[in-house]
């Protein structure tokens, strides 16, 4: 699918689907003028949630071994692009859905950056430090920690 708006919508529908089969309630904000595309309530607490859809790193693409998401917002006029970065006081996750799997990531880890980027697994060179690791950002360990459980 080439419409970028298209791919948005089924990215946002999938985080919508998979946070209510897991349980929770979700709020819409009406209008579309909101700097997240919804509210989360886990065990009571609201958390804004926006969703990102995930594609395959450039320079990673032929082995399939990294994919990222882009952590601004992107406006186009006839006279100009405005890219405008996401802060911790606009919305406290990102969230997308790549190769069957769903993703959650703190802003804060994010600030400043305009990508995020996931590794299946640290590269052969040995390099830690700078390298997020997938399963880390599963839905399910994410939820674990804001809940403040034991990720084992």
């Amino acid at each position: 699918m080439d419409n970028t708006l298209s791919t948005g919508m089924i990215t946002e529908l999938e985080c919508l689907k998979t946070f209510i089969g897991l349980g929770y309630h979700c709020s819409i904000p009406y209008g579309d003028c909101a700097r997240y595309d919804m509210v989360v309530d886990i065990n009571n607490k609201l958390y804004r949630i926006q969703c990102k859809t995930a594609r395959w790193s450039t320079d990673t693409a032929q082995e399939k071994v990294a994919f990222e998401i882009n952590t601004v917002t992107t406006t186009t006029n006839t006279k100009k692009t405005i890219r405008r970065k996401y802060s911790e006081e606009e919305v406290d996750y990102f969230y997308t859905y790549f190769q069957g799997q769903s993703y959650l990531v703190p802003v804060k880890e994010i600030a400043g950056k305009t990508a995020f980027r996931w590794r299946y697994e640290y590269p052969s060179t040995g390099q830690k430090q700078g390298i997020h690791i997938a399963k880390d950002y599963e839905l399910k360990n994410q939820i674990s920690k804001i809940k403040g459980e034991v990720i084992e």
